[in-house]
């Protein structure tokens, strides 16, 4: 659940509200409680990151911005709402459960931009900076966790509890719908915009899985776009260099790991993992599709410069059955109903609240 994960996540992006609150506009108050504007704006900056890393479409939406501004504040009521609540209650953190939270935390400063290993110093170091360049001290940090784990609490304990795990007869009606969702025969269904759109998603997830697929490497020679045509055609050299070296049997794990723009995949040998139709640009997906497996292509061009593709491993399209699916379906639908059970928690909270708004510029 998106709400629970987020907690310790946020935990470096909104500084306490007691270290800003002499500087710092009030965004809302719940229950008396201050919203700073400063909190609104990290938290609606993380989700607009969130979106352009996962769902870059959906920012294209002409209501895009009022919706990030909705989500980013709705976030931030919900989770103080719950702070709330599980301090009425009492309910207790214990001192090897803080630890345990911080050092979840810490473990982001473990490595270092390009993924590698650091000292426990150098990272004791790099998450030290990080409290300072966020005006929070070791002690306000500490107790934000001891309350988002009170928070955590109270939803494994008081919440999740009420909700039952789906039975058969739902898990395959849900297959059911699936199934025709990938026929895109869904008009008869009877479900709401917002139930269909998320039955299309899943769906789409599940034609991906079954869809042919590749096992791809590469090694990306990048060129900015709209790069000058010199600049162009001097990536392009390289990368038919970097051809010639593997004709002559270079290695091509060993070669990406050094030559490869793609810092990412390039630690791993250019392992791109499965891909699926419509998910490379496509001079690439047209070239990945049509290699045998062990070959090495010539340098395909795409908009992020040129790439050198090996193909691992091809699959051929699968059939979606019941029981390759079940777990996958009573994972979705538990989710779901938890979902929407603690949306009705915090409905009622917010029927007894006193919440007031005050603007976020």
């Amino acid at each position: 659940m998106k709400i629970i994960n987020s907690f310790l996540a946020l935990a470096l992006t909104a500084a306490p509200a007691a270290a800003q609150r002499a500087v710092d506009g009030v965004a809302a108050k719940v229950n008396g409680e201050p919203i700073l504007i400063s909190e609104y704006n990290k938290t609606r900056q993380a989700i607009l990151e969130q979106y352009r890393a996962m769902m870059p479409d959906f920012l294209k939406q002409k209501d895009a911005e009022k919706q990030l501004e909705t989500m980013a504040m709705d976030k931030l009521v919900d989770e103080l709402l719950l702070t709330q609540q599980a301090d009425k209650l009492k309910i207790k953190v214990y001192d090897r459960e803080l630890e345990a939270g911080v050092a979840e935390i810490k473990k982001r400063f473990a490595r270092d931009e390009a993924g590698r290993p650091v000292s426990p110093e150098k990272a004791e170091a790099a998450f030290g900076a990080e409290l300072a360049r966020e005006g929070v001290s070791a002690a306000q940090f500490r107790e934000r966790i001891r309350k988002q784990l009170m928070v955590r609490k109270l939803i494994e304990e008081k919440i999740r509890p009420q909700v039952s795990a789906p039975d058969e007869k739902e898990v395959r009606a849900y297959y059911d719908k699936i199934q025709s969702a990938v026929k895109g025969d869904t008009a008869s269904l009877g479900m709401d915009k917002d139930d269909l759109d998320e039955l299309n998603a899943v769906a789409q997830r599940f034609k991906e899985v079954t869809a042919e697929r590749v096992r791809l490497r590469h090694i990306l020679v990048k060129v900015a776009e709209g790069a000058p045509l010199a600049e162009k055609n001097k990536a392009r050299e390289k990368s038919l260099a970097l051809k010639k070296r593997l004709d002559a049997g270079t290695d091509f794990e060993e070669l990406a790991e050094k030559e490869s723009d793609d810092q990412e995949s390039a630690r791993k040998g250019g392992d791109l993992g499965y891909v699926f139709k419509g998910w490379l640009p496509d001079p690439v997906e047209e070239a990945a599709f049509s290699m045998r497996v062990g070959d090495n292509s010539g340098p395909v061009e795409s908009p992020f410069g040129w790439h050198i593709l090996r193909l691992e491993e091809k699959r051929a399209r699968q059939k979606l059955r019941f029981e390759a699916a079940r777990d996958d379906i009573e994972q979705l639908l538990a989710n779901s109903k938890f979902s929407r059970k603690l949306t009705e928690h915090l409905n009622g909270l917010k029927e007894k609240a006193s919440i007031q708004f005050f603007g976020t510029k």
